[in-house]
């Protein structure tokens, strides 16, 4: 199989779907009156991710009985079992999220999308996980001045940490074990090859993709929104990381 190189797929949790998806995922024994708010938007964000994915095989001519037998590591992350395929999954309040890759050897990616419904406290977060020289670079508005808010800022460092450990299967006990330069455009993770993350805030969500990639190769990832029956790209230029 040709390598190709990733792609980013995204729809709205309740974007409709053709009638054989409806069903899947749904908690079972449970009609829809019976579930919450909070239980229904699961489930539909479940059903659009396999959904884009079905519509991704689709589009590279893949066999999409290969999506009839999705596995999960040990720490929850799905993956089919094929030697050129990886794909990572994300959803966050009324958006879902998919990064894929097809490529030989094969090539790991991840991807985290935050879509902010409340006010956080940005500061104690930070503190939690960040290092004394990421917080006063956070604080100093000269570097990355198209991230004009502390919102904007806190996202990009919580979604590049998010993006590199999701493309291990690695939970966010690890954030802090993650080192972010803003100054420098770097990312320094043991847990992950060398590669690109792609930060993008213009959307109507925080999207940061990580994918394994030589230096010397400087493609970047397509991002497709799949809307009324089609995918249509977008034109973003997200800020782009190196990670290792």
């Amino acid at each position: 199989m040709k390598t190709k190189q990733p792609e980013i797929f995204f729809a709205r949790y309740d974007e409709q779907l053709p009638s054989e998806f409806l069903a899947y995922a749904k908690p079972a024994n449970k009609t829809e009156d019976e579930l919450s708010e909070r239980q229904i938007r699961k489930w539909k964000s479940r059903r659009v991710a396999y959904f884009l994915l079905h519509r991704i095989f689709e589009k590279y001519h893949l066999d999409t009985q290969l999506l009839t037998d999705i596995k999960k590591t040990a720490s929850g992350r799905p993956y089919i079992e094929h030697p050129e395929i990886d794909f990572n999954i994300s959803h966050s309040g009324d958006w879902v999220a998919v990064i894929f890759s097809v490529s030989s050897p094969k090539k790991v990616v991840g991807i985290d999308i935050e879509h902010p419904q409340k006010i956080r406290r940005f500061k104690e977060l930070l503190a939690y996980y960040a290092d004394e020289q990421e917080i006063v670079e956070i604080q100093q508005g000269n570097i990355l001045p198209q991230l004009a808010s502390l919102e904007s800022r806190f996202y990009l460092s919580w979604c590049l940490r998010e993006a590199v450990l999701k493309s291990q299967g690695i939970g966010i006990v690890k954030l802090s074990e993650v080192k972010h330069s803003l100054s420098q455009l770097r990312i320094h993770s043991s847990h992950c090859p060398a590669g690109r993350l792609c930060f993008y805030h213009q959307l109507p969500f925080y999207l940061a993709c990580f994918f394994e990639q030589p230096q010397s190769v400087l493609s970047l990832p397509p991002v497709l929104q799949w809307q009324n029956g089609s995918f249509i790209e977008t034109q973003i230029t997200p800020i782009i990381y190196q990670v290792n």
